[in-house]
Order: structure tokens, then sequence, then C-alpha cells
């Protein structure tokens, strides 16, 4: 069937192609997407019938647009997983592979055969293709926006505002004096003032969602240099709304004169002001309506999400950029627990891995690289292309000079200046936005589209080469007990996520026997995993209390939870002897080590003391894991630490014993009838820094009266495989200890040689039926290799090591908690892999195996 529409000469918008036949191409013809052209004619396909339909029929399932529809879509999302795969040993981000893979089905690439248009993509399965990509993208923004916390940039530093600023007004005015040099080359509708404005600040400005998803997928959400940079684009896109809605302002009064401006500003106070006043009470109300500790109720979330849909007609309706619905919808939703991090739950996943395929495949739909030819290039693509290559190296430049000028160190700066020009999601649509305006063409945007790819394709590698976030924790510096003098304050930090494992770690503080002349100074930090929010939070709850002193009353956002009263119970219970400073991380799991590390090297402890990691069936829901995804922040603590880690295993015998002896002495008069226990520690020395560093944990618990200690030295037969300086090493300490404790009645030191792994492990197995509270030992540094020979090969948990492992394992059959210590590795290599010719190919086949 063959219709013909009417002229429509004052709309003229995008072209596509309409139902040609690939036999006759001349059958259809090129149209507007909203006005056709002058009796053109266009192949119009029946829908389905009401009878079953069927291969074996006859029929063909392309000729239908829902299958035509379906196939599409799993066209797309193939192309792009498959596009994330293929890239991912060369560190590029998802926005990248998403762009690619949107470009594959479009006429740059597979699209321009006319088979594959017209049975796969053909206009009719189009439109549907293009109104989800335009969903995913309104959706994007939204749950973006609601991850943004907007109070933060009034506490953001002085140096943040000032490069931000000039980050943006340097490459705006540079690009927008180049635009007007120019401006004798562009077509019409580019020359115009609010044209080469818009475009100017659209290339000067960047976007933190884009910021954000790229150093999330680069895992550098959590470094300093990262944090700097989302600070930076967020007061910058915060200036980028008054600007941009300034322009449209501009654009509307290009076409309909001053009258147009003030109904557009009407517009936007009207729809701001509903946000604020009527959008943003109802979330707080669904905020409050939500018991402590839960997510919000599903029907809310349904609402809600309905109402992303909901601004976008409002937007529309009142003449307004229509992304700026969903943009300011997240903005008024309380970010965190529990409305921001329900709605994270509820629909990231179908967000980005089904709605955002369609936006980019809606991008790769309209990008033709045949369109750049010389003719288009000297009509528009000339201007657009100096602009472009303009204002990268203006923002580079301004913010890497501005960076460098506030002390910023240089290879930061560097770092700092690439993430500022990161391209991403916002810009795809603003670019789309531009067309629709008649800013820009086909030609246009697909050389915008070609410049987010290249700038962003080759920034991340640099990002990855310039900067490792691991750096600072690789010092020269002694950060060990062994190192610390005695009689002196050992800091120390404690890591927790949940008061199960807080317990066991207050009672062996307490039995590590802290006094008044040799106190700890401990930075507690409660790890939370990061939820319905962007960026990743430190907070310091001494600076919270009082702020909330100051307010009389605390935020509804933060509730006192059971692991910060614990601190601050054992604080006051410890005052004389024990300095805790409490804090609280938000932090994605996998890069929680971080901020452990970071406290670490900034209040210089001796060590970090960490609770043992596994996972388990929750108690409350038996299909789900508990503590799923703790057991890497060991593993990186271990890797990346600037000082020495224990690791505490607490199988319970210890638990709770300094609460018990505190109930005895608040029930008794004389502090004669106090029960005291006696407990008995034991340390597995096999050797080497690890081994010695324990032994000085060790020694420092010797000053308990309540404990009895016995050290287990095991040598290997005839000194077979002993290293000469190592074996010196350790003849030192135990000499030191021995002589120091050999006075003592609680105190004792045995001598065990063995020929292999299975000796010491029939060794230590005999010692077992001394019924020992406390194992400790090192890790495996500088252990002699025949002493473990035939063990490490069985060795599966690496939080322990081998010993550690076998002690805590259940065959052995011990009630008795673990201790594993780990000494600092002084001028640990790593992260210069290129610079310091030590490359290795492997880690590239590694990112494979380990493809998610």
């Amino acid at each position: 069937m063959v219709r013909y529409f009417p002229n429509n000469d004052d709309q003229i918008l995008l072209p596509v192609h309409l139902g040609f036949w690939p036999e006759n191409p001349d059958t259809g013809g090129e149209v507007s997407t909203r006005a056709f052209s002058a009796r053109l004619p266009v192949v119009c396909r029946q829908i389905h019938s009401k009878q079953p339909f069927g291969m074996f029929r006859g029929e063909n399932a392309m000729n239908y647009a829902l299958s035509t529809f379906l196939l599409e879509a799993v066209i797309i999302i193939f192309f792009i997983k498959i596009t994330c795969f293929l890239l991912r040993p060369l560190r590029q981000p998802r926005i990248v592979c998403e762009i690619i893979g949107g470009m594959m089905i479009g006429p740059s690439m597979l699209g321009g055969s006319r088979n594959f248009n017209y049975y796969v993509f053909p206009p009719i399965s189009n439109y549907i293709c293009a109104n989800l990509g335009l969903m995913g993208f309104f959706y994007f923004f939204f749950i973006t926006a609601a991850k943004t916390d907007v109070t933060s940039i009034a506490k953001s530093p002085r140096k943040h505002k000032y490069i931000a600023a000039l980050g943006v007004v340097i490459p705006a005015f540079c690009v927008g004096v180049t635009g007007m040099a120019m401006r004798h080359k562009m077509d019409k509708n580019m020359r115009k003032i609010s044209s080469i404005g818009a475009i100017a600040f659209g290339l000067a400005f960047s976007s933190f969602p884009v910021i954000y998803t790229v150093l999330r997928d680069m895992n550098l959400v959590n470094s300093e240099v990262g944090k700097f940079a989302m600070s930076v684009a967020l007061l910058g896109d915060m200036a980028a709304i008054l600007v941009l809605t300034f322009f449209e302002a501009m654009m509307h009064g290009d076409g309909g004169g001053a009258m147009a401006i003030a109904w557009y500003l009407v517009s936007v106070v009207i729809f701001s002001g509903f946000m604020l006043l009527v959008v943003r009470q109802a979330l707080e109300w669904v905020v409050a309506q939500t018991p402590e500790g839960k997510l919000v109720d599903q029907n809310y979330i349904v609402m809600i999400l309905m109402g992303v849909l909901v601004a976008c007609f409002l937007t529309d309706m009142l003449g307004l950029s229509i992304g700026v619905g969903p943009i300011w919808l997240g903005l008024v939703v309380p970010h965190g627990p529990p409305l921001g991090s329900t709605l994270a739950i509820r629909s990231e996943t179908f967000i980005h891995e089904f709605l955002m395929p369609f936006s980019f495949g809606l991008v790769g739909l309209n990008t033709n690289v045949y369109f750049l030819t010389n003719d288009v290039w000297d009509q528009e693509l000339s201007p657009l292309v100096s602009m472009v290559i303009v204002g990268f190296i203006t923002k580079f430049i301004s913010v890497v000079a501005a960076a460098v000028f506030f002390k910023v160190p240089t290879r930061d700066s560097l770092t700092l200046g690439l993430m500022m020009n990161l391209r991403g999601q916002i810009d795809m649509l603003l670019y789309l936005h531009w067309i629709d305006k008649r800013i820009i063409g086909l030609a246009g945007f697909t050389v915008l589209v070609l410049q987010t790819l290249v700038i962003t394709g080759i920034s991340t590698p640099l990002i990855s080469f310039l900067y490792d976030p691991n750096r600072p924790y690789r010092i020269s510096k002694h950060r060990t007990i062994q190192h610390t003098p005695p009689s002196t304050e050992m800091g120390l930090v404690l890591a927790v996520s949940n008061h199960e494992a807080l317990s066991g770690l207050i009672t062996f503080l307490d039995l590590a026997y802290p006094t008044t002349s040799s106190p700890f100074s401990i930075y507690a930090i409660q790890l939370v995993e990061l939820m319905g929010r962007a960026s990743p939070v430190f907070i310091e709850e001494e600076d919270v209390e009082e702020e909330e002193e100051e307010h009389h009353e605390r935020t509804r956002t933060r509730r006192v939870d059971q692991v910060q009263s614990a601190f601050k119970w054992y604080q006051e219970n410890r005052n004389e002897c024990v300095t805790l400073h409490a804090y609280t991380a938000h932090a994605p799991k996998r890069l929680m080590y971080q901020d452990i590390c970071e406290l670490a090297l900034v209040k210089k402890t001796a060590f970090i003391l960490l609770p043992y990691q596994q996972e388990r069936l929750d108690d409350d829901a038996p299909t789900e894991l508990r503590n799923s995804g703790m057991l890497s922040v060991n593993a990186d603590v271990l890797a990346h630490t600037p000082c020495s880690v224990c690791i505490y295993y607490d199988k319970g015998r210890l638990r709770n014993a300094v609460f018990r002896s505190l109930d005895d002495q608040q029930h008794s008069i004389n502090s004669s009838r106090v029960r005291q226990e006696t407990y008995r520690f034991v340390v597995l020395f096999l050797g080497g820094a690890d081994n010695r560093e324990a032994l000085h944990l060790a020694d420092r618990m010797t000053v308990n009266p309540d404990i009895t200690l016995t050290v287990i030295r095991f040598l290997a037969f005839n000194h077979e495989g002993e290293d000469e300086k190592e074996k010196k090493l350790d003849d030192g300490v135990v000499t030191w200890f021995w002589v120091k404790n050999e006075g003592k009645d609680r105190v004792s030191y045995k001598e065990v040689v063995v020929k292999n792994g299975a000796e010491t492990l029939a060794a230590i197995q005999a010692m077992n039926v001394n019924d020992y509270d406390l194992w400790i030992t090192g890790k495996r540094e500088g252990i002699n290799p025949k002493i473990l020979e035939g063990l490490a090969e069985w060795s599966e948990n690496h939080q322990l090591g081998v010993i550690g492992e076998t002690v805590a394992g259940s065959i052995f059959a011990s009630d008795g908690s673990v201790l594993v210590v780990q000494q600092q590795v002084r001028n640990r290599k790593g992260g210069d892999a290129f610079l310091n010719g030590k490359f290795d190919y492997k880690s590239l086949v590694s990112s494979w195996s380990c493809y998610r």
C-alpha cells in the first residue's frame, strides 16, 4: 500500500529512509521525521492479522513491526555486549563500547547495507527504538541525578570552585571567539549568536554523570583525583543548568521575540517551583513513611519512576528542553538511603542493561561517516571541528594550569585535565537536541560523536597510565609494630562493616592490654556500601556530633547504629589508655580498601586490624549471601597497605570476655572478688618478616597478667632451605624476646625441628591438646619453603596464609581464635608497569577471563 503525505515546508528535520525494497530502491523515498516532503511515496507494511502465522505457513516474521523490533533489541544489546567484551583488555569504559556498538547497526557500518536496513532496521520499527532510546537517556539522567548530593557544593573547597570556574569560562570564551571568527563559513542556523553560544558552553562544560560513570568503570570513584574531578564537575553542572537555560531562552527569542523569552522564563519558574515546593515535599513524606533500615515501598517507587515520564511531558509541554525534567526530578530526590538506594536497587540494572542500549542504538542510527565529504566540510564541518579542537585544548590547559597553581601535583593535574574532558551520555543527548533545534546537521552530529569516541577512548588509557590510586601507599618509612618504640602510643586502624565482627575485635584489643604508659590511638572506621549516592562519603563522627549539638537534632538520613554506639561505649570505658576516633566510609565494596589505607597513611599508624571475612547465608534471607563482596576488601588491603596488617578470625572463645569482666566489676564491692580469667596464647614462629612482626605484637601482650604465652619456633632439619639473612634476623628477634621475658613464669619458649610441611602440620596438631584460646602466626613473607613443603598447594585462603588457614580450618578442630600478621612491605613496586619496563601481557589476557 502506498500513501502520499502533504507538504509542509516550514518543518524540515532529520531525513530518514522509509520502506524501500532491496530489489527496487526507487520505490521508497527520503522523508522527514515530523513533516514529509511533497508527495513522496512511502511503502507501508501490513499489521498482524488476527489469524496465527508462522514460517511453516509461508509467513515472514520480518514483515511485522513487533517481530522486527524484538530482533532489533537482541542485535543492539548483542553488539554492545560483544564490543565491551572485546575492548575490555584495552581498559575502555563502557561508554566507548556502547557508542561503537550503536554505530555497528547504523549507516556507518552494517546499516549501510540496503538488505540489512530493510529487513532488520526498517523505519516502522525504528520509531519504537528511537523512543525507547530517548526514554533510556531520560531514566539514566534521573537515576544519576538522584544519586547526586547537591548540598556538597557548599562544602567544596575554594580551589575546587576556582578550578571549575576557570575550566569553563576560559574554554567557552576561546570556543566562542573561534566560532565568531569562522562565522562566515557557517550556515544560517549555526551562525546565530545563540547557536554559537550554545556550542561554546556545551563544549566547555564537564558533565558530572559522565565523569562519574567513566570513573566508576575505571574504579577511580574513591580515589583522591576521582573525588576531585567529580567535585569540580558537579560545580560546573550547576552553573551549566543556568547557562543553558539562558541560551535556550535566546533560541526562543530568535523565533518569537521578547514575548517568547518571557513565556519561556515563566515556564522555568513554574516548573522549578513545582519541583521544589510540591515534589520535594512529597518525596520527603515518602522517606518519613519508610521504616528505618527498610526499603521504600514498591508502590512509591513505581509512582516516582512514572513521574519521570510526567516530568518529560511537562517540560515538553511548557516549551523547555525535554531532558531537563528528569534531571530536575532526580536532583530533588533525597539521595542515599532509603529512597535513593531503593531507586538504584529497583531500577538501575533495567536502565543500564536494557534501555541504554537503545539510546546508543539511536545515536548509531544517526551517525553516518559517509556524510563527511569535502562539500560538507567547507559549509558546516570546518568551523565545528575547529571549535571542538580549541575547546579540548583550552579546557585541558586551563584545568591543568589552575590545578598546578593550587599546588596539585603535576601528575594529578594532568590526570584531572584529562578527566574533565571526558564525554558521554549527556553530551549525546545534547547533540541530538542541537539537531532538533537545527543548530547542526547529521554531518555535524557525526563529527561530535566521533569526537566523543576519540577523546574518551584515548583519555581513559592515558588516565590509567598517569594515575595509580595505590601509589601513595608505597612508602619507604617503617610503619610496623616492630619499629614502634616501647612505652609510646601506638596507632592502629580498626575497620569493620557490622557489629558482629566488632565485638571480637574489641575483645582482642582489651587482651592486647593498652596501658597509660603504652596507650592505643585507634582510628575506627565503619564500612558502609555506597547505595543511592554517586560520590563516596567519608564522615568523621566527631564533626557530625558537633553539628548535631549545634542544630539540636539529627538529620533524617543518618541514624545511630550499633557499630557507632559500640565505638562510643569503648572509648568511654577505656578513656585512660585508649583514644578512639570514629569514622564512617560510604564507598563501593571494591574500593573500600582505599579509605582504610588512606586513613592508615594519613594517621601514620603501625598496623591495620581487620576481621576475617567469609561469605555465608543470611539468617533473614537464606537465599542471599551475607558479607558478599567483602572478601576483596581484606585482599586489597593486604596487597596495598602502607603499614602492617592483622587479620583476626574470631571463633567465639574470647568473644565478650571483657564484657563479662566488666559485669563482674559492676556487681562486686571489692576488687578482690572480681573473677579473673586466664587465657592461653601461642605464637607459631616459622621465621620471616611476618612472624617477627607477630612476635613483637605478642610481646606487648605479655604485660597482661591474665595471659600465658607460649612461643613455638619451627626450624628446618639440617638448616635445609634457610636464607642466611632471614635466619640472622630471626635469631636476633627471638633472642631479644627471650632475654626480655625469660624471668616471667607466664611466658615459655620451645623449638621444633621439622623436615617438611607434613611434619610441621603434625607438630601443630599435637599442640592442639593444650586447648589454646588464641593462635598467633605470620602470614607468609620470609618463611623457609622447606617448612611448608607440600602445604602451599592445598592453600585456598589468601587472607590467612598457609599456617593460618590450617589452624582456622574445621579439620584442625580448635575452638581458639586465630590472628595472622603481615608486616609492611616497603617500596612495593607496581602501578608503573610501562615505566618500569615490566609490562606483563598476561594482564591483558586475564581481563577476558574475569569479564562480567
